[in-house]
């Protein structure tokens, strides 16, 4: 509680905030502005780069994969694991899903033409928990265990050679010993996600048929080249080091299996920091000259005071109940600008496809998000008022110190 004393104080600086009340407005409308268009500009690209790791994670990768080391270094798919010795080190609370994998390329050749084919071998039910392709499916139905050669294709790949549900694709292909091989096989579902670079060039198998065409025989295990893992964000990868530290597999990152939107992303955290770098200045420049301004306009009032019998002291607790009251009247703004303009954007989004006519752009075969959603991040919320709050403060006491010096009175 303040005593008598300071409470007058107090009223004193609110009473000198109001009688300059444009300055004022200026001072608290220049803190507010500042801080919503720092956290917005970080939002705004928190939220663009979380859309774009959602959509490459979710083209098979995951935020991590566990690889069998030939796999790893060479995409050779002839030496898998079982996946039964590995799938304990799995069961933690923190991965939200896995999938164990075998990939096969291959291709297919018809009267509209060719493409290359990566084929996925899955085990359904474990590839539910990793990807919602299943619910995705436009034709048809998703992969099932029993299948003996059912195949799930993307809508693109139907659309550019006419395959319909039920049409047999005739998948060319090296088995495990080298040879050219041919496979009919039975179009079960075609399904829309991710793309039209993912629909073009990703099909699914179950294990069965997946080892049947490729190893000549089923196993009566699931076997894995690799196994994509889902988790919140890539914060989780000490953990995973630890629980394979002892296991003859590789861990990589999502940043690893796509280097290039890696670094569109890390392009983004530095467009963050510049910007930072622009905004701080001018929060700088737009509260430093008007605080020195309302103290300087002061002077004579302070002089009046000073021959009254007022001490410096006591002008330095009006300036420090000023930046306190201008504190939480800029608090009071900004965080209505947020709550608002960033709350609906975050819900409704950002239409930027005016400026590609609608067109969906890809980059490395990952379809860039039309309408982004900003995301508000809490530390960098806190970070950013610290850093106005300081500037706020400093040019107060910077200004104070300045004025008091032209009084010819002692400290």
């Amino acid at each position: 509680m303040l005593n008598h004393e300071n409470s007058y104080l107090f009223k004193f600086a609110w009473k000198s905030i109001r009688r300059n009340a444009g300055r004022s407005f200026f001072i608290g409308f220049s803190v507010s502005l500042a801080v919503f268009i720092a956290v917005w500009v970080v939002a705004f690209f928190d939220g663009l780069n979380y859309q774009i790791e959602k959509a490459v994670v979710n083209t098979n990768i995951g935020y991590f994969q566990l690889q069998e080391p030939t796999f790893s270094r060479s995409t050779d798919s002839t030496t898998p694991l079982a996946f039964s010795s590995y799938s304990h080190l799995l069961k933690q609370n923190f991965i939200q899903g896995y999938s164990p994998e075998l990939v096969l390329d291959g291709n297919i050749s018809t009267p509209e033409g060719a493409a290359g084919l990566a084929v996925i071998g899955i085990d359904p039910e474990l590839h539910r928990t990793f990807l919602p392709l299943f619910r995705k499916i436009k034709k048809g139905r998703f992969v099932e265990h029993q299948d003996q050669d059912g195949i799930v294709i993307g809508e693109e790949l139907a659309k550019i050679f006419k395959f319909a549900v039920e049409d047999q694709l005739v998948l060319n292909y090296q088995d495990i010993n080298g040879e050219l091989r041919s496979e009919i096989l039975k179009i079960k579902g075609i399904y829309r996600f991710n793309g039209k670079a993912f629909e073009k060039r990703f099909v699914y198998i179950n294990q069965k048929t997946w080892q049947r065409i490729f190893l000549n025989k089923e196993m009566k295990e699931v076997l894995f080249n690799r196994i994509p893992i889902m988790t919140k964000n890539l914060s989780e990868q000490k953990k995973l080091e630890k629980i394979i530290s002892q296991e003859k597999i590789e861990l990589k990152t999502w940043k690893n299996l796509n280097p290039e939107m890696a670094v569109v992303l890390e392009f983004h955290d530095g467009m963050i920091q510049f910007f930072f770098i622009i905004i701080a200045l001018t929060i700088i420049m737009t509260i430093l000259t008007p605080v020195q301004m309302l103290w300087q306009e002061r002077l004579k009032e302070l002089r009046m005071l000073n021959i009254l019998g007022v001490s410096s002291e006591k002008f330095w607790k009006i300036g420090l109940f000023e930046v306190i009251q201008m504190i939480i009247c800029s608090t009071i703004a900004s965080s209505f600008l947020l709550v608002v303009i960033i709350g609906i954007q975050s819900k409704t989004g950002i239409d930027f496809r005016f400026l590609n006519d609608g067109v969906t752009l890809e980059r490395a075969g990952i379809k860039l998000p039309n309408i982004i959603y900003p995301h508000l991040a809490i530390n960098q919320l806190v970070v950013t008022f610290i850093f106005v709050l300081i500037i706020l403060s400093i040019s107060y006491f910077w200004s104070i110190h300045r004025t008091l010096k032209k009084l010819e009175v002692a400290p």
